[in-house]
């Protein structure tokens, strides 16, 4: 599973206050943009790229790291490694996360 994909960032649009997600596979594709030279100096022209200061680009590549790692681990014990949502879990298989799963939210549990 390109778990990059299924984790990300959610902020708030600044000029209308509605909620946007951000990948961070897109944030990765930002960085690549960036290192590749990308001539954009105004992020009006082009807001993907901007997108790479949410995130330090070895941060979300060691996430993806430990994913793999974690994922030959779990298949080495006959598993596999998934995202779980609550009481639902998304395996490697799936084409994609529902959005009504992906807006699933944990309830907290209380300290004793």
């Amino acid at each position: 599973m390109d778990i990059l994909s299924f984790v990300g960032i959610r902020l708030k649009c600044p000029q209308c206050s509605k909620p946007y997600e951000v990948p961070l596979r897109d944030v990765l594709l930002s960085h690549q943009m960036m290192h590749e030279g990308c001539p954009v100096l105004e992020e009006t022209e082009c807001p993907p790229v901007f997108q790479s200061r949410l995130f330090p680009r070895s941060a979300v590549e060691a996430l993806a790291a430990a994913w793999r790692r974690l994922e030959k681990r779990a298949q080495g014990d006959g598993g596999e490694l998934v995202v779980m949502t609550g009481r639902n879990c998304i395996p490697e298989n799936a084409a994609a996360i529902p959005k009504a799963v992906r807006r699933t939210k944990v309830p907290k549990t209380r300290a004793s």
